[in-house]
């Protein structure tokens, strides 16, 4: 009986007009509110259109797809007021809940995800603990600290070379909330290493967003490629972006004092423009001129310049404030910068990036389906593959301690 009375209470209280009183809960729900609106009418339209051509099970599945999409970016808008509004967590919620009660355990479950520390705060005013959803963005419980599941190294780099690394000095930075930042670690602790993400909210609120844009824009473009072309045309596509990123590579190289790393990219990016074909063809790697990375980011590591914080960046996705900056000089470093205009030189970066996704369809579908906290795991695999290319897949120098990469390098 008591329980019946306080179900009916939290009832009462949840559908109360005036319980969500701050204006970023107000917000969302007009969002939430609009959106749903917006999915009813085009439910409707989709209906109606199966109907006209006499495809229930075609309107059916676009029906399906559409209130996917609909629930993700009701996830995303709240956990993004949330990151914006901290302080109003509890209000935020009810206000998505009322809003949109068909997802009542999506909201809760991935709110209590994303923000561990305010689970409590959740539960107080919603009850309980929410029943999993089985939706692939939802965990089925509060986790109690993030969940990261690493990606294995590439098979060419083992693991046991960072293993091996000279251990380096452990240096304390304050964060964003007055915390200090994890003290290095060896690479073989990486799967329970904690990584130095003051700002994770923001953060999460960014990777939410880049993950509806990369699951319903970016990855099936990049998939319908793949799936369409041969091969060894793409092979010969991978090519050409990576010779015509050889000047970035060779000015890098110039700034590390690599005389040889210069020679040896000078040299890739004259036989493969000449006799490579514009570089569609890598000759210079059957007669032993073999590729290696070079960035800005990389160059301000060999000078002993910190990572900085994690950061995640809209569509280009995980970063750190020193590769952040990595990514501006190397930007200005870029000929094709002075040589094409804005339109065509964000198109060729399109295209571009379209063919290094399809190159991680596999290895980031297989993280996310084994991954209770994807953002943890993917901020993981990040941290571990960045290590290699600092290093030039050499293992790790004796360099200067790089606290926020400790767990790494």
């Amino acid at each position: 009986m008591r329980r019946l009375l306080l179900g009916l209470l939290l009832a009462v209280a949840l559908s109360a007009p005036g319980w969500a009183q701050s204006p970023a809960a107000n917000q969302v729900a007009a969002q939430i509110g609009q959106i749903m609106q917006q999915s009813a009418a085009s439910a409707s339209r989709s209906s109606a259109m199966a109907n006209d051509l006499h495809d229930p099970l075609g309107g059916s599945r676009v029906v399906q797809k559409a209130d996917e999409v609909v629930r993700l970016t009701v996830l995303s808008t709240v956990i993004s007021a949330i990151a914006a509004n901290p302080a109003e967590t509890a209000d935020i919620v009810v206000a998505a809940i009322n809003a949109a009660p068909s997802l009542r355990n999506d909201i809760v479950a991935t709110a209590t995800s994303s923000y561990p520390a305010f689970a409590p705060t959740i539960y107080a005013v919603v009850g309980g603990t929410p029943v999993a959803s089985p939706s692939p963005i939802a965990a089925p419980t509060p986790p109690a600290a993030p969940v990261i599941i690493a990606s294995p190294p590439p098979p060419t780099r083992p693991a046991q070379q960072f293993a091996a690394a000279p251990p380096r000095r452990e240096t304390s930075t304050d964060d964003a909330f007055g915390e200090d930042a994890p003290a290095a670690e060896s690479f073989a602790g990486a799967a329970t290493a904690q990584i130095y993400d003051p700002i994770e909210p923001v953060n999460r609120a960014i990777f939410a967003f880049n993950d509806v844009l990369d699951r319903f824009l970016i990855r099936p473009i990049a998939y319908g490629y793949g799936f369409i072309t041969p091969e060894p045309v793409k092979q010969s596509v991978r090519n050409f972006f990576s010779n015509l990123r050889a000047p970035i590579r060779f000015a890098n190289d110039v700034l590390q004092f690599e005389s040889g790393d210069a020679a040896v990219t000078g040299g890739r990016f004259l036989i493969n423009t000449t006799v490579g074909v514009l570089g569609f063809l890598d000759v210079a790697d059957v007669i032993g001129l073999e590729h290696h990375p070079a960035d800005f980011g990389q160059t301000l590591h060999r000078y002993s310049v910190g990572a900085g914080p994690y950061i995640v960046i809209p569509v280009l996705g995980p970063s750190t404030l020193r590769d952040g900056v990595g990514i501006v000089a190397d930007t200005f470093m870029d000929p094709l910068t002075y040589l094409l205009e804005p339109y065509p030189r964000l198109a060729v970066a399109g295209v571009e990036g379209i063919v290094k996704r399809e190159t991680l369809i596999d290895s980031l579908d297989e993280l996310r389906a084994g991954s209770l906290d994807y953002y943890a795991a993917l901020r993981a695999a990040y941290y571990q593959d960045r290590a290699v290319v600092l290093n030039k897949g050499r293992g790790s120098t004796t360099s200067a301690a790089d606290d926020a990469f400790g767990s790494f390098e």
